[in-house]
């Protein structure tokens, strides 16, 4: 579901906002998906039940470096993975797969084209077009790998951000939501709406005054985070990772 159809101007807003505001250069967009608590629905058997031991539906969302959700995916079963959400998404047939997102470009002191990326935790598997930090054992004697998760985290937790400004504003998402599924959906999708049209009106100085420990304290009690996903990546893939991690390491200041 798009709140307002995304064009080539709001992924360049988006990429200049996250180089200059996080120093993350060509990424477009932080990407997550956290399960909303709602009642059991009827006849559904287990397909809404998640690992947190309740019944939910994914609220997956994309958001930009100020805090507002550019695509949200509502109403997936809780049961599924990030991952496999966002790839039979509406958006990823139309953005990914037709590859109308923004063209390939060289990091800042660099020539080889990368292509621009959003960021996302270990519930996503790493794709040229996805980046996903570094295990945590592989960080452990490498300083290197060590310095792109930090950089990495910086850049991905917007969209921790912005959920909890989410669960602030809207107090419905602190407990379970007591209507039918495709109620639930309007209900989420009315706050994401609500939520990017205060921002804007707002210039964002009312949020952006909160700390981010507090946003994300206000995140965990509200919306819980998708299991891990445990999958061997594309050696292309790790490659654009690899550009990122020289260039963080080496030419970023």
């Amino acid at each position: 579901m798009y709140l307002v159809t995304p064009t080539e101007d709001t992924w360049r807003k988006s990429e200049i906002g996250f180089k200059e505001r996080w120093n993350f250069p060509n990424c477009i967009g932080s990407i997550d998906g956290k399960h909303v608590e709602i009642k059991c629905p009827n006849k559904s058997g287990t397909s809404y039940f998640c690992y947190k031991n309740y019944f939910s539906i994914v609220l997956l969302a994309i958001v930009d470096p100020y805090y507002n959700f550019i695509i949200v995916d509502i109403g997936s079963y809780g049961r599924h993975s990030d991952s496999a959400i966002f790839e039979n998404s509406s958006f990823y047939r139309e953005f990914v797969d037709n590859k109308t997102i923004l063209p390939p470009k060289p990091l800042p002191g660099t020539d080889t084209p990368v292509p621009h990326v959003f960021v996302g935790d270990e519930g996503f598997k790493l794709q040229t077009y996805l980046m996903r930090p570094f295990p945590r054992k592989a960080i452990v004697e490498n300083l290197e790998k060590k310095n792109y998760n930090k950089r990495h985290c910086r850049a991905r937790r917007v969209v921790e951000n912005a959920f909890g400004i989410l669960a602030q504003k809207w107090r419905v998402f602190f407990r379970p939501i007591e209507c039918d599924v495709e109620t639930a959906v309007h209900v989420i999708k009315a706050a994401c709406c609500l939520h990017n049209f205060i921002r804007t009106t707002a210039n964002g100085t009312t949020d952006e005054r909160e700390s981010t420990e507090d946003i994300i304290n206000q995140t965990s009690s509200a919306f819980s985070t998708s299991t891990r996903l445990r999958e061997r990546s594309s050696d292309m893939a790790q490659a654009v990772r690899n550009h990122f991690v020289h260039y963080f390491n080496y030419l970023s200041q």
